[in-house]
């Protein structure tokens, strides 16, 4: 098979990823981020690794699917047992097995801690772009009580649980993803009896929310829009006007901003007009799997302290 100086160029970027994946088979990680417009021409793909799968997700047609396929399985093929295609123009998203077998659910790995992870939906259950934020979590929950906003999957939650959180309360309107965290918290041997699941739409529960409190640690992760729930510019500010009277003295802030068209500045605008009580601390480094031409477009996850 003939591969021409741009295809190259991934493969080239990818075989360092070999290494990684043969040293730690069981983690999880982002392979090429083309989203993050550092590879021409491949801007509407991602490619990720979970145990012995790989995942090739596309955006928009490209007219080198196929060929870049056949790459990918010439190099990826001792390293995995499964490759799956992720269609993300079609609505809903189509998952497709290319080759080889892909269980529907397996476990990944990310510094110790597990995560179910599904191949059978849009999102696998696990945003590998949040690393950081879990790290941050781990290392800063010991003896704190934590409050998750928007806890999809509960992996945070897993992360305070494993930094040594006193006690984790989870909120999403979704039980089913909130099923899944317990699931999370259960794999990771976590004790229950320290983590409470709350399916509510949060802004209508915020009552809840202040009785359950104080907290010592707040995460809020929304999505950017959510159709009839959620939408940044309109209803992040209302959430955090809420959220000063509810931690104690000291205590800290982990807010989240997914939005690629919103800046940090812009951000910590947002947030200090609705919170004037609160300092930023700093915006935690991005997951370095997730190069960005613009690091303004990534994920931006930002430290506060009332």
């Amino acid at each position: 098979m003939t591969i021409d100086r741009p295809m190259q160029m991934i493969i080239d970027h990818m075989q360092p990823k070999l290494a990684q994946v043969s040293a730690h088979p069981k983690e999880a990680r982002r392979l090429l981020h083309g989203r993050g417009k550092c590879f021409a021409g491949w801007e509407q793909i991602s490619i990720d690794y979970y145990p012995r799968l790989l995942m090739l997700t596309i955006f928009q047609p490209h007219n080198q699917q196929q060929q870049l396929c056949e790459a990918l399985l010439a190099q990826w093929q001792p390293y995995i047992d499964g490759f799956l295609i992720q269609v993300r123009y079609e609505k809903p998203a189509v998952n497709t097995v290319y080759w080889g077998a892909v269980p529907e659910h397996l476990i990944a790995y990310e510094k110790g801690l597990a995560f179910h992870v599904t191949s059978q939906h849009q999102n696998t259950g696990l945003f590998l772009d949040m690393a950081p934020g879990r790290q941050w979590v781990r290392d800063h929950a010991q003896d704190k009580k934590v409050l998750n906003l928007f806890a999809f999957t509960c992996s945070l939650s897993v992360a305070a649980i494993a930094g040594g959180a006193n006690e984790v309360i989870n909120m999403d309107m979704n039980g089913g993803v909130l099923k899944r965290g317990r699931d999370n918290q259960a794999l990771n041997r976590q004790q229950d009896a320290k983590v409470k699941y709350f399916s509510h739409q949060i802004l209508k529960s915020m009552g809840k929310l202040d009785k359950n409190g104080p907290y010592d640690i707040i995460i809020a992760d929304p999505p950017s829009f959510q159709k009839g729930s959620f939408e940044l510019n309109r209803d992040y500010p209302k959430l955090l006007r809420r959220l000063p009277k509810m931690l104690n003295p000291g205590g800290q802030l982990m807010l989240c901003c997914n939005s690629p068209s919103m800046t940090s500045l812009e951000f910590n605008a947002l947030v200090e007009a609705a919170m004037p009580t609160v300092q930023l601390v700093k915006r935690l480094e991005a997951n370095p799997d997730f190069e960005e031409q613009d690091p303004e477009a990534a994920l931006k996850v930002m430290i506060y302290q009332l």
